[in-house]
C-alpha cells in the first residue's frame, strides 16, 4: 500500500427504518477493517438514531462518527470540517443509488481530492417499470448511450471509482460510456456485516418459545415502501400511485410467503417466525398473513410484534435454520452466517437483486410470478429435507463477496484499479 489515501470519509447511513440500510455503514467499515486495517474510516452519517449509534459503539468501538451537513457556507460543524480536511478520499457508501449530489459537488469544487462510490446500484428502469431480472437485462441493452442525465454522468465520470453492487448496474454504466473512473463489480457493504447480539437474540427466542436451530424466519414486504406513512408526511402523487399498487398486490405477493411457511411447518413440524426488515412490515404481517395461512399451520407461526434492531436480527438469523425473505438484505445477513436462505423478488424491485447471481447463487432468487408458489414450496422442501447444499450456497455467496470486497477496499485505499487486486474469483463481470 502507498502512504496516501489512508483516511476514508464514508458518507452513508441513509435510514434507520430498514435494518438493511442500517447495515450498510458498519458493513463497509468492517470491510475496511478486515481488508485494509492500516486505513481509518470516519463515518459521516445522513441519519442515525440513538439505537443505531449504540449498536455502532458496541460493534465498532474505535469508529469515529462525525455529524453535520454541507451548505453554501461549507460544513455546519467543526467536527465535519476537520474530518473533511483530514480525509484522503470521500466514499459514497452502499445503497440504492448515487444520490449524494450536494456533498459530491461540494467536495469536487472545494476539496478536489479523490471520491468514489462503494457498492451502489444505478437503476434507471425499475422502479417504476415492473420487470424480471432477465427483462431488466434486455432493457439495459436497449438503452441509448446518452440516457443518463448530464449531471449524473458528470459526477460518475468525475469519480475515481464506481463499484457497482450488481452486474446490471455495471452493464448500465458501461453502456452509458462511464469509463473514466475505475468501474467494476463491488458488492454491497452489508455482506461484510458480521456483528450479532447473541444475548438479546436468545432472550427473544426464549420469549417466543423458539430454540436455536429449530425455526425458520420469514420476511414480508410490499412492492413499494410506504415512506409517506413511515415518516408521517403528506403523500405525493407518485406515492399515492404506489400505495394503490401495494393494496392491489399485497395479498397475492404474501400468498407466496405463506406458501413457504406452510411448506416449512408441514415438512419439519418446526415453528416459523415472521420478522421485519423494514419497520412498516410488522403491521403488514399482522393485517394480512393470518388470513393467508391455514388454521393448523398458524398454530406454529409467531409474528414478531415490533421492529427490531439490526444486531438482534442478525443474532436470530445466525441461529435459524432458514431465512425466506421478500426483502433483499436479510438473505445477505443470513448468508454471512452460512444460513440457508431464499429471496422472493417482487417485479418492482431494482437491479440490485442480480447481486446473488453475480456471487455464484442465481438459484437463491425466486421471481414472484405465476410459478413462484410452486418454486418456493419445492425450495423450502429441499432445504428442510437436506440443508447441506443451501448451507454451501450461502458460504459460496459470502466467500465470493469477501473476495470482491477485498479487491474494492484495497483499490480504494491504494488508488489502483480493482483488477490489480483481484484473485481467481468467478463473479461479476469476469
Amino acid at each position: 500500500m502507498t502512504s496516501a489515501r489512508r483516511t476514508v470519509l464514508l458518507r452513508s447511513s441513509w435510514a434507520t427504518v430498514n435494518i438493511g440500510d442500517v447495515a450498510h455503514s458498519p458493513g463497509v467499515v468492517r470491510a475496511f477493517q478486515r481488508f485494509a486495517p492500516e486505513a481509518e474510516v470516519v463515518l459521516w452519517p445522513v441519519r442515525l438514531e440513538e439505537r443505531e449509534r449504540s449498536m455502532l459503539r458496541h460493534a465498532l468501538p474505535d469508529l469515529r462518527v462525525v455529524d453535520g451537513t454541507l451548505g453554501h457556507d461549507g460544513p455546519s460543524t467543526p467536527e465535519l470540517a476537520a474530518a473533511i480536511e483530514g480525509a484522503d478520499v470521500l466514499v459514497h457508501g452502499s445503497g440504492a443509488g448515487a444520490f449524494q449530489d450536494t456533498e459530491i459537488d461540494w467536495w469536487r469544487r472545494h476539496v478536489g481530492r479523490p471520491y468514489g462510490y462503494f457498492g451502489v446500484t444505478v437503476d434507471p428502469l425499475c422502479p417504476p417499470t415492473a420487470a424480471t431480472l432477465p427483462e431488466l437485462a434486455r432493457m439495459v441493452e436497449l438503452l441509448p448511450p446518452n440516457f443518463l442525465d448530464d449531471d449524473v454522468r458528470d459526477r460518475l465520470d468525475g469519480a475515481d471509482f464506481v463499484y457497482c453492487r450488481d452486474s446490471l448496474t455495471l452493464a448500465t454504466l458501461r453502456g452509458q460510456k462511464i469509463t473514466k473512473p475505475d468501474v467494476a463489480f463491488g458488492p454491497d457493504g452489508t455482506f461484510a456485516f458480521d456483528y450479532t447480539d447473541a444475548g438479546t437474540a436468545a432472550r427473544l427466542l426464549d420469549s417466543l418459545g423458539l430454540a436455536a436451530g429449530g425455526f425458520a424466519c420469514f420476511v414480508p414486504r410490499l412492492r413499494y415502501s410506504p415512506y409517506a406513512k413511515i415518516y408521517d408526511t403528506d403523500p405525493t402523487p407518485e406515492q399515492i400511485r404506489r400505495d394503490a399498487i401495494n393494496r392491489a398486490t399485497v395479498d397475492q405477493d404474501l400468498a407466496v410467503l405463506a406458501a413457504a411457511i406452510e411448506a416449512w411447518v408441514r415438512v419439519t413440524g418446526l415453528p416459523a417466525v415472521v420478522v421485519p426488515e423494514m419497520s412498516y412490515a410488522v403491521e403488514v404481517a399482522r393485517e394480512h398473513l393470518p388470513d393467508l395461512i391455514s388454521a393448523q399451520t398458524l398454530q406454529h407461526v409467531r409474528l414478531l410484534d415490533r421492529y427490531w434492531p439490526l444486531e438482534e436480527a442478525t443474532g436470530v438469523y445466525a441461529v435459524s435454520s432458514l431465512v425466506v425473505s421478500m426483502e433483499c438484505h436479510s438473505p445477505i445477513l443470513a448468508a454471512r452466517h452460512a444460513i440457508p436462505t431464499i429471496y422472493l423478488r417482487q417485479p418492482t424491485e431494482t437491479m440490485k437483486s442480480q447481486m446473488y447471481a453475480d456471487l455464484g447463487a442465481p438459484d437463491l432468487v425466486i421471481e414472484l410470478d405465476h410459478r413462484a408458489s410452486a418454486r418456493v414450496v419445492a425450495a423450502v422442501t429441499d432445504i428442510a429435507t437436506d440443508p447441506a447444499p443451501a448451507v454451501a450456497r450461502s458460504r459460496t455467496v459470502a466467500a465470493n463477496a469477501d473476495d470482491r470486497l477485498r479487491a474494492a477496499v484495497q483499490a480504494c485505499v491504494s488508488g489502483q484499479p480493482v483488477e490489480a487486486w483481484l484473485g481467481p474469483v468467478g463473479t461479476g463481470d469476469e
